[in-house]
Parts: C-alpha cells; sequence; structure tokens
C-alpha cells in the first residue's frame, strides 16, 4: 500500500520530521547573538587584512568598527536571540516525538529540562552577557564570552 498515512517512516538519523529545518532556527540565533557581541567593537586586524586582501582595496576608517545599535535594539535582538533558542527546543522535541525516536512522556521530560537549561542561561528572559568579558577568539573566529577562570 502507497498511502501516505499508512506509510511507516524509517529513519537512520534522530528526528527528521521537519527535514530538520529547526536547525535555521538555531543558526539565526547564532547570528543575532553574534551581531549583538561584535555591535560597536573594532573589527580584529586579522579580519581586516583578510577583507582587504580579499577585495584589494583599504577599508575607510569609519568601517573598521562593526555597526552600533541603540539600546532598544539591542533588547529586542536580546530578546530574539531567547525566544530563537526557545523555538528551536520546542521544534527539536516535537520533531523527534513525531518521527518516533521518542514517546509522549519522552516529549514533556526533555522539553522541561532543556527549557529550564535555557531559563537558567538567560534568566532575564533574554540573551546577556557582561561586555568587558567578551573577547574576538582567533581560534573559532568570532567574538565570544571568556569564561571566569
Amino acid at each position: 500500500m502507497n498511502d501516505k498515512h499508512t506509510k511507516k517512516k524509517y529513519t537512520i538519523m534522530s528526528g527528521g520530521t521537519f527535514d530538520y529545518s529547526q536547525r535555521t532556527i538555531e543558526l539565526i540565533a547564532d547570528d543575532i547573538e553574534q551581531t549583538i557581541l561584535e555591535a560597536g567593537r573594532k573589527i580584529p586586524d586579522v579580519l581586516l587584512e583578510e577583507q582587504q586582501h580579499r577585495y584589494s582595496r583599504e577599508i575607510p576608517l569609519e568601517e573598521q568598527y562593526y555597526s552600533s545599535y541603540n539600546r532598544k535594539t539591542m533588547d529586542i535582538m536580546k530578546r530574539a536571540v531567547y525566544i530563537l533558542r526557545m523555538a528551536y527546543i520546542y521544534a527539536q522535541r516535537i520533531d523527534w516525538m513525531l518521527s518516533g525516536d521518542d514517546g509522549e512522556d519522552d516529549l514533556v521530560r526533555r522539553l522541561n529540562k532543556e527549557l529550564h537549561e535555557l531559563k537558567t542561561k538567560y534568566p532575564s528572559g533574554k540573551f546577556t552577557f557582561k561586555k568587558k568579558r567578551v573577547r574576538y577568539d582567533d581560534d573559532y573566529g568570532c567574538f565570544r564570552e571568556i569564561p571566569d577562570e
């Protein structure tokens, strides 16, 4: 029988109900978070040199800093990171349940655990960081929070 409603799903990887599109949500959150971390900071010399080499031009002095945003805009972007990370968690957990990797009890248990971890990481309900602890990390090629030592 070839009816899509009676066909059993077989997957090699976990999930897949949404064609792993939830990963796109996570990548958007990562990109916004990186924009927040970069905001108003000087572009690292290694990136300026790479860009100058790539485009064979000198970068004007005013373009040596990432864009700055007002406080309201930054708050909106910080909240978006939190909401997108929450959306990713919901999509991922439901994906696993619908694909048969998790049962309904697993959905509830894992969802609650991951939402609790999110709330622990972002207690104010938005992405936050201590500006002085943000540094450019050459190994990762992006700005990151430097953990307390």
